[in-house]
């Protein structure tokens, strides 16, 4: 029982981390994929 909870406290852990990089990463596909001849 303590070893599935550590494992469900690990998954929410990896998540937010997860999460919290890719917003702040700033990558949003219309930023990525825009360009002179492309209108998004």
């Amino acid at each position: 029982m303590k070893a599935m909870f550590l494992g469900f406290a690990a998954a929410i852990i990896v998540g937010v981390a997860a999460a919290a990089v890719l917003t702040g990463a700033d990558m949003s596909s219309a930023t990525r994929f825009s360009s002179l001849s492309v209108r998004l």
